[in-house]
């Protein structure tokens, strides 16, 4: 108890009496001792998970030792499924997701949202300063490269959405299916045809992704994406557009003429 507090209290003895100042100061001491976890915290509220959460949202390494020491389970989850391992990726903290999966930490345990480990350090990958590092530990940890999103596209849509053609090939080395369906059931390469991101079609079927979906094999045929009068000759996305449609000609397949 403060000094300033203690003189307040003390003038109110006379007109109150010492015993209600005793119950004030007993009151006082007993709130200043009560854990900042209990505030601090999200998912986990009781000793020793709540205590590995504030290590973790502190990026403490030697608290994290401590919380596991006493009991606190790497592999618990708490309110909604949430895992240590996502509550460390979620706030970004390295030391943290290094060390959860150091003691065995699961990269692909699923929330009741469906978010994951994976699903979220994808979404992160871009933050500063360690989103990429930490997406490339989670992956060597073990994290599965077809995992969904929540909204259940797979969560190679989230370069695919940001044109970003190396972590495509990243994500296909590791194992990455390019033929795998979005949330609407269709294949992913056809979804981006509609969307016009030639760029990333072509880099999908250069990465050996199918692209021969015609005749009834989707609803959404990439010849139908290629007779829309879009992107425009001048675009940069033109281009690949073309190269689509070349390759597909000289496959037989049925393509109609392009129209500027």
């Amino acid at each position: 108890m403060t000094k300033p507090f203690v003189a307040f209290f003390k003038r109110l003895v006379p007109v109150f009496g010492a015993s209600l100042f005793l119950i004030l100061v007993s009151s006082h001491s007993i709130s200043a001792s009560t854990p900042m976890s209990a505030s601090t915290n999200k998912f986990f509220m009781t000793e020793p998970q709540a205590s590995l959460e504030v290590a973790i949202r502190a990026n403490d390494v030697a608290g994290i030792t401590r919380a596991i020491a006493a009991g606190a389970k790497v592999s618990a989850v708490g309110k909604q499924d949430v895992t240590p391992l996502m509550i460390a990726v979620d706030a970004q903290q390295l030391e943290s997701v290094v060390a959860l999966l150091r003691v065995g930490a699961d990269p692909n345990a699923k929330a009741v949202d469906g978010n994951s480990p994976v699903s979220l350090a994808t979404e992160s990958y871009r933050a500063k300063p360690n989103g990429d590092e930490i997406l490339t530990v989670i992956m060597k940890a073990g994290g599965d490269p077809n995992a969904r999103r929540p909204d259940r596209d797979p969560v190679v849509m989230r370069f695919i959405n940001d044109h970003d053609i190396g972590h495509l090939k990243r994500f296909k080395a590791l194992g990455a299916n390019l033929d795998i369906q979005d949330r609407s059931d269709d294949p992913l390469i056809t979804t981006v045809a509609m969307g016009q991101d030639w760029d990333v079609v072509w880099a999908l079927i250069e990465l050996g992704a199918r692209y021969d979906y015609e005749n009834g094999a989707s609803r959404r045929p990439i010849s139908r994406a290629l007779s829309l009068p879009y992107p425009a000759p001048d675009s940069p996305l033109y281009p690949y557009k073309l190269k689509v449609w070349q390759l597909m000609k000289d496959k037989g397949l049925p393509v109609k003429p392009l129209t500027p």
